[in-house]
């Protein structure tokens, strides 16, 4: 059989043997119970109450390019040195807040829970008057006893609400985490870990100032429901054959 054949066949039956795509099995048992309790802190957030959602981005690498970077130029990609130097490792504690999209982050050298109840009292220094609804998941510091007994000490209350496992993407935090690797950290250059401490809150200042906002949380616990009307099938020829949304009818979430 040619190739030619082959291509034409896979290209009928819309086959693409090249990609593959990752999925995750749930075995949270209580997925859908712990789900709902986040989304509806999200969706119908209690009043006089903040919302901090909180996690670590661990082991920041402190690089330091060995040749500057080339910048972008007409018909020209930015161009980045592939060698560098390593300083080091940075670990980033964060909380963002739900109703504001403000960040509150501390950098350490390790992510322990002694780090972590450090980065609590700090955080609870700056609003010791709020009751505070804080979002983490299941790694083992942070259910360590010193920090539920810190947190049930609080007065006015502190509520902890547990992701459920492998359930990461219900943190908003870790969206502010993307933004921070895209526009931050991707592109950094850096002699120290002193440095890229500074380089972080350096970001974190900006973004407080100039662009926090909430994110627009959507998501209701439902699959994402396309009439199927919506589609319009688009078939040129057997072997070009391709679905789009018509534009007259954006995608919903229900």
């Amino acid at each position: 059989m040619s190739p030619s054949t082959v291509q034409r066949i896979l290209a009928e039956l819309v086959l693409k043997p090249h990609r593959v795509r990752y999925f995750l099995t749930r075995t949270d048992p209580l997925f859908e119970e712990k789900m709902a309790e986040i989304l509806d802190l999200y969706l119908h957030p209690p009043r006089r109450c903040r919302i901090l959602c909180l996690d670590e981005k661990t082991h920041s690498q402190a690089l330091e390019r060995l040749h500057p970077t080339l910048p972008l130029r007409p018909g020209l990609v930015e161009r980045q040195e592939f060698e560098y130097l390593r300083h080091g490792t940075v670990d980033l504690f964060a909380a963002f807040d739900v109703g504001t999209g403000e960040v509150f982050a501390q950098c350490y050298q390790r992510h322990t829970n002694l780090e972590f109840r450090h980065f609590l009292r700090t955080l609870r220094a700056r609003d010791p008057d709020s009751r505070w609804h804080l979002i983490v998941d299941n790694a083992g510091y942070h259910k360590k006893h010193a920090v539920l007994d810190w947190c049930a000490a609080q007065r006015p209350k502190v509520t902890l609400h547990w992701l459920p496992s492998h359930g990461s993407w219900l943190n908003q935090v870790e969206m502010w985490f993307s933004i921070l690797s895209r526009k931050c950290l991707r592109r950094a250059s850096v002699r120290s870990t002193q440095d890229l401490r500074a380089l972080i809150h350096r970001f974190i200042h900006t973004w407080n100032t100039h662009f926090a906002h909430p994110f627009e949380w959507t998501y209701t616990g439902k699959p994402l429901a396309v009439a199927p009307q919506h589609y319009e099938l688009l078939a040129a020829s057997p072997a070009n054959t391709t679905w789009r949304v018509s534009r007259e009818t954006p995608l919903h979430w229900q």
